[in-house]
């Protein structure tokens, strides 16, 4: 279902996946307690995450409710799949190691294949 509704209408699929994203930080203020969780959101080495994830969630929901537009939503709405899942991903022991090992290794495979 993810596919067909992000594809056929980007914008109410964006609006809904925002809200659950909220829901889910919502959770893990309600799990850590609120002063614990703004504390490691807005710690040093989280918080250009912690921007780059609020920033994606503010401009998903302008772009989809103010301006209707079929692919700033799709642009935001990616950013904000892909933010979302490191942010999953990094609670896991060894997370963030081996996600920045993934990318690194997409990364050079990609580059590899256009020469350079």
């Amino acid at each position: 279902m993810f596919l067909p509704m992000m594809v056929l209408m980007p914008q109410k699929f964006a609006i809904c996946f925002t809200l659950g994203c909220m829901f889910i930080i919502g959770s893990f203020f309600a799990l850590k307690g609120p002063r614990n969780q703004f504390a490691h959101m807005s710690s040093r080495e989280r918080l250009p995450f912690t921007l780059v994830f609020i920033g994606s969630m503010v401009g998903t929901i302008y772009v989809s409710m103010f301006l209707h537009s079929y692919i700033l939503s799709l642009f935001f709405s990616v950013i904000q799949v892909l933010v979302l899942s490191y942010y999953a991903i990094s609670y896991f022991p060894g997370g963030s190691a081996g996600l920045k090992f993934l990318s690194s290794t997409i990364t050079s495979s990609i580059l590899n294949c256009f020469g350079r």
